[in-house]
């Protein structure tokens, strides 16, 4: 239990990062017939992935974030065999000075999600903290700030019901949300496995977006009807230049990292000499989350920022 009620503050993906949420794996091992019934991608044992979150939870201490612990809060039987409870990145995001919480369109996420939010509520005032309505779900790995006005959503998969989510998001203070619907695979799970804002104006994205459609809803439109995009004219609209991603089948190595400013970016060490030879401008640190990764999610799955920097 927090001696503190936490104030938090996220208007971007790469305003300075210094606080943020973390989740311990579990102590299971997922095995065999197992990994394709908790929606994972390859065997995953317990050990190794302890070991390797406490390297992300170190890179970001290193980085003068402050990391907190959801599994410092909770401990019974059914919470520990809860493996997909690392992902706390979808039970909720903080925007403005709101914390949203999520409903998973998945019943095999119900479980940690209501976990983790019973956790959540402890931690911050009520007048902080929204439910999003029960008519819609929406996993926030499908959830992008593309500006302090303007978010991007997935649906069609894990996340659905634009109209309301949209109507929702308005009385938040949301200017306009654009929409995208990706392909039912665990290519592309969530919206942060297939693109992703990098640094100052950077938006990152696989190559198939290009032919994606974009429906940009407006707080402004009384009307209710929404315009079509391409995701080019829609980044490129809040200043970000688009840079296709490799033609990869899999591209959560380079899509699901974590900004932790304009400047610095947290990834898999794998992929740091790519990065570190397309943008030379820019600070990657990396670490090690191969066997993390084994879950179907990466490094910015496994984190929720509560508080970012305004600049």
């Amino acid at each position: 239990m927090l001696k503190y009620k936490i104030k938090p503050f996220c208007n971007s993906e790469n305003g300075t990062l210094k606080e943020v949420l973390l989740c311990t794996p579990a102590s299971y091992n997922v095995l065999g017939s197992e990994v394709p019934a908790v929606g994972f991608a390859h065997d995953f044992i317990a050990e190794l992935a302890i070991e390797q979150h406490h390297l992300l939870k170190l890179k970001l201490e290193n980085f003068g974030c402050k990391v907190h612990d959801v599994n410092n809060d909770l401990k019974d039987e059914l919470w520990d065999r809860l493996v997909n409870r690392i992902f706390v990145r979808d039970v909720g995001a903080v925007y403005g000075d709101k914390l949203l919480m999520g409903v998973s369109g998945n019943e095999i996420r119900q479980a940690d999600f209501s976990y983790t939010q019973s956790a959540l509520v402890d931690w911050f005032d009520a007048d902080h903290t929204y439910f999003v309505p029960s008519c819609v779900s929406l996993e926030f790995g499908d959830f992008l700030i593309v500006s302090p006005e303007c978010v991007l959503i997935n649906t069609g998969h894990r996340t659905n019901n634009k109209e309301e989510l949209a109507l929702f998001l308005f009385g938040l203070g949301v200017e306009e949300v654009g929409f995208v619907s990706l392909p039912r695979t665990m290519e592309s799970l969530h919206l942060d496995v297939v693109c992703n804002i990098l640094g100052g104006n950077l938006f990152l994205a696989a190559p198939f977006l290009k032919f994606t459609t974009v429906s940009v809803y407006r707080k402004s439109n009384e009307s209710k009807k929404y315009e079509l995009n391409t995701i080019d004219e829609f980044v490129g609209r809040h200043g970000y230049s688009i840079y296709w991603l490799p033609d990869k089948n899999y591209l959560i190595d380079y899509t699901n990292f974590i900004n932790l400013d304009k400047n610095t970016v947290l990834v898999n060490e794998e992929v740091v000499p790519f990065y570190q030879r397309q943008f030379t401008d820019m600070n990657f640190i990396g670490v090690q989350v191969n066997h993390l990764q084994h879950g179907a999610g990466s490094i910015r799955c496994m984190t929720m920022p509560f508080v970012r920097g305004s600049e």
